[in-house]
């Protein structure tokens, strides 16, 4: 088995030029992990989900959906390649 490794984190600013979050009618970017907005995350292609994951008191975006220290969900316009993909937040 070969151990994969995130990438160095990028800035988010370059997260919301590349990726262009779904901004939701409140104006915020964050789908909560229960719910409607749950059931809208699923219902969404695989590469265009993003989880906010709290490490040790910082904030990084991941591509893909996750579990694990999860705080929210991210639905982009533009599909993430790469599942190692982060960027603080």
């Amino acid at each position: 088995m070969v151990a994969r490794t995130r990438m160095k984190p990028k800035k988010y600013v370059a997260f919301e030029k590349i990726y262009e979050p779904v901004v939701r009618p409140d104006g915020s970017i964050l789908f909560e992990t229960y719910g409607e907005d749950l059931q809208r995350v699923m219902q969404t292609d695989h590469d265009r989900i993003w989880t906010l994951v709290d490490c040790d008191g910082d904030l990084f975006i991941t591509a893909g959906y996750h579990l694990v220290n999860r705080m929210n969900y991210i639905i982009t316009n533009h599909a993430w390649r790469d599942s190692r993909l982060c960027y603080s937040y």
